[in-house]
């Protein structure tokens, strides 16, 4: 392994030494490739000439000053695609992006959950002209859109006239390159909003080659009654729909997948549905507290007592972020009960309580993680083929998954569990979501497309984050390189910047 990292970090002083400002050419040799397509890996080298593969060939010769890489025993795959990322959130400070770079991600799709940068013009114009380290695509937000139009008064059904006024929005946020529209449908923000308006909004989306991507209404007790929505808008607005970050969030539906996803999969392609997933390899989420009462009803003991229940209970929630008294983050709503001298329920109460004023603002002064997914249910999901991958991960968030998801999946599901061959995990994080999102330039390694690549050692690629460490590094993702550029070698961020603001190509649909 010393002797593989010494060729590595001698590879990358050729490379920079022969241009320091731009991609140098290089040529890995004798990779194990895994191109993306999900077909077996070989054993090749791959010239990379400026930003483009140039060729791939079992031997290929040295040319004049190319920088040479030894890839023996290595794993060479395209980069690694995030469908659904909050790395937005930070980017424009954080230009390296290094929980996410350093997991192998060259490409993230942000403008999540309902919510987007806004004006895209605008925010696509700033990256642009100060380049991040990662290439960085975006949804528009139903949430977003439906306050530039609603204002702070949200909290109720769009009138026709708003309506109007929100498709006039998003298509423009369209033409200005998103890949389609996202909803946060169980957010205080969106819940209010009709079926009916999602779905006209998403014809706006689908008419122009978009997909739609959902954080559905419930991911709890009544997450099947929120799958049938989202196959209802498909049909009725005619675009691939998609579930994103994939759960069945409730004691009650554990151990459901492989009775009841099929099913949906079947039904999709009957109805003529685009149906898609993407999913995080954990059994524990990050979200808000409000999200545990459904109805909104926060202040009724009942309500409060079942949303506690249908999440594992109340010592399966911890906080993340509690803004009125810092010193709880870290702590569960028993050990917060148990400080206060309350029950479980008049705390999770309190703390909503005190922090009600993030409605009125917007401001975020609370998050929570809470462990209320199933193992069996997880790894169903990871290994189904139509399931792609997503970190929902922030630059510098409070769950691992923000820098642990990618070597996790190859680490734990792939070489330890056997739950997906390497070649389908590799397929599932580039080919697979190229395709979904569609990008017709990445997630793949043949010649001519953009050099996005990670180099990894299969037998040591792992997760190292954990919620008490969420930004811990992972082990064995030895390079990445992004559009012929390294801006991970050795293990470590080096400082590039050659990613690029993706917008949609009119006309092409996903």
């Amino acid at each position: 392994m010393a002797l593989r990292l010494a060729l590595i970090i001698v590879g990358s002083v050729l490379c920079a030494a022969s241009s320091p400002a731009a991609a140098a050419d290089v040529l890995l040799q004798q990779a194990r490739v895994v191109d993306g397509t999900g077909g077996p890996s070989f054993i090749a080298d791959v010239r990379i000439r400026g930003d483009r593969i140039a060729e791939v060939a079992p031997r290929l010769a040295p040319l004049p000053g190319e920088a040479l890489r030894d890839a023996r025993g290595l794993v060479l795959a395209p980069g690694f695609i995030d469908v659904h990322s909050h790395a937005d959130r930070g980017l424009l400070a954080d230009p390296d992006a290094a929980t996410q770079t350093l997991q192998g991600i060259t490409t993230m799709l942000v403008g999540q959950d309902g919510d987007s940068a806004y004006p895209l013009r605008d925010w696509f114009a700033r990256l642009d002209a100060a380049p991040r380290a990662v290439n960085v695509a975006s949804m528009v937000g139903h949430a977003t859109v439906r306050a530039q139009v609603m204002g702070r008064g949200l909290f109720r059904p769009s009138r026709p006239e708003e309506l109007a006024e929100m498709r006039r929005i998003l298509a423009a946020e369209m033409a200005a390159g998103a890949f389609g529209l996202s909803s946060g449908l169980e957010y205080e923000a969106a819940i209010f909003s009709t079926t009916d308006e999602v779905i006209e909004l998403a014809k706006v989306a689908g008419a122009a080659g978009g997909i739609y991507i959902s954080h559905v209404r419930d991911e709890g007790p009544r997450v099947f009654e929120a799958f049938d929505e989202l196959l209802r808008i498909g049909r009725e607005a005619k675009l691939p729909v998609q579930i994103t970050h994939i759960k069945l969030g409730t004691p009650s539906t554990w151990g459901l997948a492989a009775q009841r996803m099929p099913a949906y999969f079947e039904q999709a392609a009957r109805e003529g549905v685009d149906l898609r997933a993407d999913v995080y390899p954990y059994t524990y989420w990050h979200s808000t507290l409000r999200v545990l009462v459904t109805d909104r009803q926060f202040f009724n003991p009942e309500k409060v007592a079942a949303g506690l229940a249908n999440n594992g209970g109340a010592a399966n929630i911890r906080l993340a972020r509690y803004t009125p008294d810092p010193k709880l983050a870290g702590k569960t709503i028993t050990e917060i009960a148990a400080v206060w001298g309350v029950s479980e329920v008049d705390a999770y109460m309190r703390l909503v309580r005190e922090t009600m004023g993030e409605l009125v603002a917007g401001g975020e002064m609370e998050s929570i993680i809470g462990t209320s997914m199933s193992e069996e249910d997880v790894r169903w999901f990871v290994a189904h083929p139509r399931i792609a991958f997503c970190s929902d991960g922030e630059l510098h968030g409070a769950h691992p998954r923000g820098a642990g998801t990618f070597p996790r999946i190859l680490g734990r599901y792939v070489r330890e569990q056997g739950a997906l061959s390497l070649e389908a995990a590799v397929h599932k994080m580039t080919g697979l979501a190229a395709s979904y999102i569609g990008l017709t330039d990445r997630g793949r390694i043949a010649p001519g497309l953009v050099a996005d690549l990670v180099l990894f050692d299969p037998t040591t690629v792992i997760d190292n984050a954990t919620v008490e460490d969420p930004e811990a590094p992972p082990t064995g993702i030895l390079a990445v390189m992004n559009s012929g550029e390294w801006v991970v070698d050795g293990g470590q961020p080096t400082g590039r910047r050659p990613g690029k603001a993706l917008r949609k190509p009119t006309g092409v649909q996903p």
